[in-house]
Parts: C-alpha cells; structure tokens; sequence
C-alpha cells in the first residue's frame, strides 16, 4: 500500500509553516491551561481562608463586628466579641493589614496581622501584631483562636494601667487692676 500523498511531509517545505504556526497557537495556550490547573488545588484553600480573614479583619476595622462574628467559631465567639468591646469607643482602628499566611493543610491555616490602632484620649500611634488561628472543619474556614504576638498592649482587651502626667494649670494667676 502507497501512502497518500498529501500524509507524507514535502521535503521542500518548510518546518515551520502556516500548519505548524496554527498547532504551536493551540499548543501554547493548552499547555498554559493544564499548568495552571495543575496548581490550582493547592492554592485554593490558601485563597479561600485569605480572603476570608481580609473580610474578618476588615469588618472589625470599620466596627461591622456582627459580620465578623459570623466568621468566628462558636468556641471562640465570645472571646472575640469581649477582645474587642472598646474598639470604636475608647480606641480606634486605623488600619489592618494581613501580613503573612500560612497553610499547612487544607483543615488549619494561621494568619499574621499587623493593627495600627490609636486610643482617643491620646494622639499616639500604636501598632500590634496579632496570631489568627483558622480551622476549616468543612463549612468554611472559621477564627478559631488569637493572641497578640508583638507590639502594643490593649488592642485585645488585656488589663493595661494607662499613665498619664499629672495636668498643672500653666496659666498666670489673673489680677485684676482698679
């Protein structure tokens, strides 16, 4: 049997080709795809559990502390909710930020964030570095646990004596000419 002829590669064509540019188009953008597929199940839990604790932390920030309560395990709600009852009143939050993850498993993750925070009868600017634990029993990722690990004291509600100067009136006493 004679193979056909149009089977068979011309040997005064070239090697690449409008065939070939039209297969290495295709190939690419395939091969791309597959990679990225590949890498995909062990970025989503890290994905997941950070935007998740970016949702939580934000909500504190800005007092939504119902919205991030729901984030919040049932053992550990309570904790939360008291850690943070002078937030809005006696301090404010300036900013936070999500400073490092980690991701062991799928089931646990722990997330650093820094909190710049001031209280209102001072002028001061504080920053403290907080340990978030995070659990995923299987309904999505939950706070399950946090300690301050650097920084400032109070944020977290810890007992702190704040000491201040005693105030002297500086003024000169008035006197009054007749």
């Amino acid at each position: 049997m004679i193979p056909h002829s149009s089977n068979l590669a011309r040997a005064d064509a070239p090697a690449n080709g409008p065939g070939m540019q039209r297969r290495a188009a295709w190939f690419l953008p395939s091969l791309l795809v597959m990679a990225l597929a590949a890498c995909m199940p062990a970025q989503v839990p890290a994905r997941e559990v950070s935007d998740v604790a970016r949702d939580l932390n934000l909500a504190t920030r800005f007092g939504r502390m119902d919205l991030a309560a729901e984030h919040t395990s049932e053992a550990h709600r309570k904790r939360f909710l008291e850690s943070r009852a002078e937030w809005g009143t006696d301090l404010r939050v300036v900013d936070v930020e999500v400073a490092h993850l980690a991701v062991p498993d799928s089931t646990k993750a722990e997330v650093l964030v820094d909190v710049s925070w001031v209280r209102i009868d001072e002028g001061l600017l504080r920053s403290t570095r907080i340990r978030q634990d995070w659990e995923n029993p299987g309904g999505g990722w939950m706070l399950s646990g946090e300690q301050r690990v650097a920084g400032d004291l109070g944020l977290l509600g810890e007992n702190v004596t704040v000491l201040r100067p005693e105030v002297h009136d500086v003024h000169l006493p008035t006197k009054t000419i007749r």
